[in-house]
């Protein structure tokens, strides 16, 4: 039960309430209108409209400025009945990459017999998308939030408001859905070669084998296997190696990446993705916790989402 000093805060008003799981009712608590810029002029208008009918005694300039007022009140209960009684619902988007956009379901739903019109929803990230949910039925609306760090995001706060019928008014509803998706660390530039690990000693390596990576170079290495792109980016001399997938096995240790904590996420969501690619077995060690050996979409996802929920 909200308390009186809660229900009268200024923040509720624009921020809304604490975050909820489930469906959101937007009720009498929930909506809030005022006058626009339109709203504001025209009881300007109005202002002056009244003070000439009364210094002058004109009841035709009574009767307008009260049919003004009449249908500006109406506007405002028009404006309240759009949003209220409406359902507000969103479901768990995919997992995406940090850098990439969000995307999350938001469902609007209208058990009532009237239409709802010009409904846009919007947070603080991007720009409102408009829509009508027709009578007793549903609307989806996507929206696609920038997700610019790891880890896990929450839907940002949604705001359903409308200026309908006159566009005098804004009625309003900011809204906080429960509801977050996983954000992997931002895959680091290709080109950096697996670390040197235990790979099948005194393999034959032949180039109709699968790719395995890339080995620092030795004398006698020939030379059409030399990673000259990494020789020209300055990643020092490296060969490419081949082996049958079965035999090779990763191992991909957070402690042996040079760089940030970040960066080092990132180098790593950059190998798995290449190891899953190139079909190698690898194992993901983190300084709490080692995902053991594995390959395939189920091991890729949970070494991912370690790496999106790694300590800041």
């Amino acid at each position: 039960m909200m308390r009186l000093r809660e229900r009268l805060a200024l923040s509720r008003f624009f921020r809304g309430e604490n975050p909820v799981e489930g469906p959101i009712m937007l009720n009498q608590r929930r909506v809030f209108i005022l006058p626009n810029r339109r709203g504001f002029g025209l009881a300007a208008v109005l202002l002056v409209q009244l003070l000439v009918a009364t210094n002058y005694s004109n009841n035709l300039a009574f009767i307008l400025s009260f049919l003004m007022v009449s249908i500006a009140v109406l506007g405002i209960l028009y404006g309240f009945r759009n949003l209220a009684g409406l359902e507000l619902s969103a479901v768990r988007g995919k997992a995406v990459f940090a850098g990439e956009l969000a995307r999350f379901d938001v469902y609007l739903s209208n058990p009532s017999r009237f239409p709802r019109i010009a409904l846009q929803l919007q947070t603080a990230s991007i720009d409102p998308v408009t829509t009508d949910v027709p009578a007793m039925s549903n609307a989806r609306i996507r929206l696609a939030v920038p997700a610019p760090r790891r880890g896990r995001m929450r839907l940002p706060r949604v705001t359903v408001s409308s200026r309908f019928p006159l566009g005098l008014f804004r009625s309003w509803s900011p809204n906080n859905l429960a509801v977050e998706i996983l954000v992997y660390p931002r895959p680091a530039k290709a080109g950096m070669p697996f670390p040197e690990t235990a790979w099948g000693k005194g393999t034959q390596l032949s180039e109709a084998d699968d790719f395995r990576g890339f080995q620092s170079y030795q004398p006698g290495d020939p030379l059409r296997r030399i990673h000259w792109k990494g020789v020209a980016k300055g990643q020092g001399v490296h060969v490419k190696a081949y082996e049958n997938a079965r035999n090779g096995e990763l191992l991909l240790d957070f402690s042996t990446v040079a760089g940030s904590v970040e960066e080092r996420l990132s180098q790593l969501c950059r190998w798995i993705l290449e190891a899953e690619q190139a079909g190698l077995r690898y194992t993901l060690r983190l300084p709490h916790l080692t995902v053991p050996a594995s390959l395939g979409s189920a091991h890729r996802l949970r070494c991912l989402e370690v790496l999106a929920l790694f300590p800041a």
